[in-house]
């Protein structure tokens, strides 16, 4: 599936299994002339440790509402909707990613630290620290 982006700012996506469950978030940053357009390709299926799951990607948040978002050339509400029902999402699960409310990521169900998440940064700087020792 591909994402366009046309005109700056981020857009936080989140891609949740059949129950409604976020497995994984990823964070967009577009930054260039107003009149590009960025393509991000993504695959429709996440590998976990239970095997390959069908996922929804689902946009649950935009920094600037000026910037159009396509997800297959479609709206990414109406794309979240047709996407969960694709994979047996209910029709409450399905309206719900369409506004872009899905839970956030919890620790244990996946990867939870995204590059901005405050532990991850003090991670790095404390590796950074030792190393200048």
């Amino acid at each position: 599936m591909e994402i366009a982006i046309a005109g700056e700012g981020e857009l936080v996506i989140r891609f949740i299994d059949k129950a409604g469950q976020a497995l994984m978030q990823e964070r967009l940053v577009v930054s260039g002339a107003p009149t590009m357009e960025a393509r991000h390709v993504i695959a429709l299926s996440l590998r976990t440790v239970n095997g390959l799951t069908p996922v929804a990607p689902v946009l649950v948040r935009r920094s600037n509402p000026k910037q159009r978002v396509t997800f297959d050339r479609e709206t990414p509400a109406r794309f979240a909707r047709k996407r969960c029902k694709e994979i047996g999402g209910s029709a409450k699960i399905a309206a719900d990613a369409a506004r872009g409310e899905v839970p956030p990521l919890e620790p244990g169900n996946g990867p939870f630290l995204t590059s901005d998440a405050a532990a991850l940064d003090r991670l790095i700087a404390s590796a950074s620290r030792s190393r200048r020792r």
